[in-house]
C-alpha cells in the first residue's frame, strides 16, 4: 500500500511539475514574441455586445485601420441578438462587451482576452470601462491585441501599454 502511495505522489508531482515548465515556455515565448497568436485562416466576426451606445464609427475606423495592415474580419455586426451576446467564448468572434471599474481595475481602459489553443486564436473578447470606446485609438489598440499582437514600449506605436504614449504608427518590431 506504501508503495502504491508513493508512485501516486511521484506521479501527481511529475506531473505539476511538467505543466508548470510548460506554462512557463508558453509565457516566456509570448514575453520575447510580438504576435505570438493568429486566427486559424478565418477572418473573425466583431460583434458589439456592448451596446447601442458604442460609436459604430468608431469600430469601423478601427477595423478600417487593421485592413490596411492586412488584419481582415469577416464582418461587424453593430446590434447582434440579445441571446448571442448572452453566451462567452464563440469561436470565430470578437465579442465587444461592457466592463467596469472592479472587473478591470481603476486605470485599465480596456482589456482584451483570447480563448486559444496552441496558438491559435479560437475567440476574443473585448471588455471596455463605459465612455472609453470613444477615446482615439483605444479600439485600434485592442482589436490590434484580438489579432494576435502584444504590447510595444515604442512611444508612438499603436500597441504601447499606456494611452497617453500610443500613436497611429505600427511596425514589427
Amino acid at each position: 500500500m506504501k508503495g502504491k502511495i508513493k508512485i501516486c505522489f511521484l506521479t501527481l508531482s511529475i506531473f505539476i511539475i511538467g505543466f508548470g515548465v510548460g506554462l512557463g515556455i508558453k509565457l516566456l515565448y509570448e514575453l520575447k514574441t510580438f504576435k505570438p497568436y493568429t486566427w486559424d485562416g478565418n477572418d473573425p466576426i466583431v460583434l458589439n455586445c456592448y451596446g447601442e451606445e458604442f460609436s459604430e464609427l468608431q469600430m469601423i475606423r478601427a477595423i478600417d485601420y487593421w485592413v490596411l495592415r492586412g488584419h481582415n474580419i469577416a464582418f461587424y455586426e453593430h446590434s447582434p441578438p440579445e441571446m448571442v451576446c448572452e453566451q462567452t467564448d464563440l469561436e470565430g468572434m470578437i465579442i465587444l462587451r461592457k466592463g467596469n471599474r472592479r472587473s478591470l481595475g481603476e486605470s485599465t481602459l480596456a482589456l482584451t482576452t483570447r480563448r486559444t489553443t496552441g496558438l491559435i486564436i479560437k475567440s476574443a473578447e473585448i471588455f471596455y470601462q463605459p465612455g472609453s470606446f470613444n477615446l482615439d485609438l483605444i479600439n485600434e489598440h485592442e482589436l490590434g491585441h484580438a489579432f494576435g499582437f502584444s504590447h510595444v514600449e515604442e512611444v508612438g506605436h499603436i500597441m504601447h501599454p499606456l494611452y497617453h504614449k500610443m500613436g497611429t504608427r505600427f511596425w514589427i518590431p
